[in-house]
């Protein structure tokens, strides 16, 4: 069969159209030679840092429904926002956005009349833009080339300037009205402009079409009314939020139930909820288990088999046993040419989970620095402990902290009421360690039964002579 070549790299989004996916393969791989498919989600930085943000495919809140592959989530927006702004103390926008869908509210325009069908907007995607506030957003249209006026972007202070966007829909390849399907542009990246030329005005700009009111909203979050259209932007997580206030203001303590009810725990290895197809080699008082969301495919957790919150609250045979696991993952990542990072946060957990994540040996000098950096980002105060010390000897029972085990260091911080619950996380996915932003959140990473099962197995596999636990399986039978 003769394959038609691809002269020059192209990259390739998610799809919109369930019959599409078949087409599609892993992200980050090429479907043909030289046509990569980048995800549905995530961030491109080209060769001359032009920075490009994309989120494609529909909305399943918006849209009613799941079509594997071709429907994203509100922490999708979340997730591409939060890439975009983290490491950077003041945000000035990104160059490129790219959205399947268009922002509802960029329709009103008073100037040029634009016919857009109904189910071809999202508020997800306006809350999106007016957050990353893109030099310029690209959406496709069906059969109508449209440009619209630049318009300025809204800040959370009133006197604060932000830059311009430019908005512009590309009609299809091929279609018959010949209307344009392509455009071109030279971009100096943002990063590298002045901010005088950043924003500077031009003499047919307009108003930002979107609600401020969608910039105090952090998260995709409560109901915010969108202004002029009469739609509304739904928080898939608002039931549960009011419920549980209903449940604080009755006096019951979900937290608290919690921990007094191990049946109702994901952790515990006796509970009916604990997805047993995860686990990979069990203890005598600790097991081993594949993450939700791994980092990578040897990101583990350690686990105590009952239930216990932290390492400062557990008996002195769980903490043993801690040890011997974290020593032979050592060894294991060790073997593959990787160093081993632990990190603990007993902070809005009830069941103690220590992750274990392999990094590349190179980072090594960069790993404290690093967690530093962050920590300063969100003014935590980042503690480097003495070699040798227990985090028992430095932390009550009980008390909330942060605890981390790198190759040449120990960090330790008291955690407060807004610590990032994805701290650990945050630092090793950024570019200088594992280089995979878009995995900060371990919700955004999912990955299926199938892709689960297999990861364990893998594991077990390649864990084996590594693995201690064989000889507390044979003592016990």
């Amino acid at each position: 069969m003769r394959t038609k070549k691809v002269p020059v790299t192209t990259y390739v989004f998610g799809p919109s159209d369930g019959n599409h996916v078949k087409y599609y393969c892993e992200e980050g791989s090429e479907i043909v030679p030289n046509v990569i498919y980048m995800g549905k989600r995530g961030i491109f930085t080209t060769s001359a840092d032009v920075k490009i943000a994309y989120l494609t495919g529909l909305s399943r809140r918006e849209l009613g429904k799941d079509i594997p592959m071709c429907t994203f989530e509100p922490s999708d927006c979340s997730a591409v926002r939060d890439a975009c702004y983290r490491g950077q103390t003041e945000y000035r926008g990104v160059d490129v956005l790219i959205t399947t869908l268009w922002p509802s509210g960029i329709q009103q325009d008073e100037v040029q009349k634009v016919d857009v069908a109904e189910e071809r907007l999202s508020n997800l995607i306006a809350w999106l833009s007016i957050h990353l506030k893109p030099r310029y957003h690209f959406v496709p249209s069906i059969d109508k080339f449209y440009e619209r006026q630049p318009y300025r972007n809204q800040s959370t202070h009133q006197d604060y300037r932000e830059c311009a966007t430019r908005f512009i829909a590309l009609s299809s390849v091929g279609n018959k009205a010949k209307e344009k399907w392509i455009y071109a542009c030279s971009l100096q990246p943002i990063t590298k402009m002045r901010m005088t030329d950043l924003l500077q005005g031009t003499t047919d700009e307009t108003p930002c079409p979107y609600d401020p009111d969608l910039l105090k909203q952090h998260q995709p979050g409560k109901v915010v009314k969108i202004s002029g259209n009469g739609q509304f932007f739904f928080n898939m997580d608002t039931q549960d939020d009011d419920h549980g206030k209903r449940k604080r203001r009755s006096g019951d303590n979900p937290d608290k139930k919690r921990k007094e009810n191990p049946d109702s725990c994901w952790f515990c290895l006796s509970s009916p909820t604990v997805e047993k197809h995860l686990v990979i080699c069990v203890g005598s008082h600790c097991y081993l288990a594949l993450p939700k969301g791994p980092l990578t495919p040897y990101h583990v957790l350690i686990l105590p088999i009952a239930h216990h919150q932290s390492v400062t609250k557990a008996p002195d045979e769980v903490n043993k046993e801690i040890k011997q696991f974290k020593e032979v993952l050592k060894k294991f990542y060790s073997s593959m040419g990787m160093l081993g990072v632990f990190f603990e946060r007993n902070f809005k957990s009830s069941h103690m989970q220590i992750q274990c994540v392999p990094v590349p040996k190179a980072c090594e000098t960069q790993l404290l620095e690093v967690f530093q950096d962050e920590a300063g980002i969100n003014r935590i105060e980042l503690e480097v402990l003495p070699p040798f010390t227990e985090i028992a000897q430095v932390s009550l029972p009980g008390a909330p902290y942060f605890h981390a085990e790198l190759p040449s260091d120990q960090i330790y911080a008291k955690t407060r009421q807004h610590f990032p619950l994805q701290f650990g996380r945050d630092v090793l996915s950024s570019p200088p360690i594992l280089n995979c932003e878009d995995k900060a959140d371990w919700r955004q990473c999912l990955l299926s039964r199938e892709e689960e099962d297999s990861l364990v197995a893998m594991f077990r596999q390649k864990f084996k002579p590594f693995d201690f636990t064989a000889d507390v399986d044979s003592d016990s039978d």
